[in-house]
């Protein structure tokens, strides 16, 4: 009688817990995980700044993701630097970070996600350092999916542009 119940349980804290291992290739476009729930369209608790606002091509930067408050840890996370729709330059994270690796979507290292949704990771901010093409002369954005917790995440917070030049 108990074993439906049981079940359903079950198979709704599975899903919950979404990529543990960082996101999946599938939302390398829209950035948008395969969580059980929609993202959020509230203003995010959290924002994506960077070291400087003009940079040379071939150069590298330094991007934050930050929680506003306290309570606003970052649980998962997708990151991409994007010339419109295009995914441009690559990440370098420490190896020993417990938290993010680099992924590919269109070259290695182009994208950042989470390694795990390990509570003891929860952080509230994250740093990354992104390295420009050296053939860019164009306007950057950071693109970043923050996931708090397996239902409750933001698509699409932005950066201020970042102008690339030769």
């Amino acid at each position: 009688m108990w074993l439906p119940y049981i079940a359903t349980i079950l198979a709704v804290v599975a899903c919950a817990q979404g990529y543990s291992a960082g996101a999946p290739e599938s939302a390398c476009k829209h950035m948008t995980p395969g969580h059980p729930a929609s993202p959020q369209e509230s203003i995010a608790p959290y924002v994506v700044t960077t070291s400087t606002k003009e940079l040379k091509a071939g150069s590298s930067m330094t991007v934050t993701i930050s929680g506003k408050s306290a309570n606003d840890t970052i649980r998962g996370l997708m990151v991409q630097a994007r010339v419109g729709d295009k995914i441009v330059g690559t990440f370098k994270v420490d190896p020993k970070d417990r938290l993010v690796k680099t992924m590919k979507c269109t070259v290695d290292g182009d994208t950042v996600t989470h390694k795990s949704h390990d509570n003891s990771d929860d952080r509230r901010t994250v740093t990354l350092k992104w390295n420009a093409p050296a053939d860019l002369n164009d306007v950057v954005v950071f693109k970043a999916t923050i996931v708090l917790n397996g239902i409750v995440y933001w698509v699409g917070v932005e950066s201020a542009p970042v102008k690339v030049k030769q």
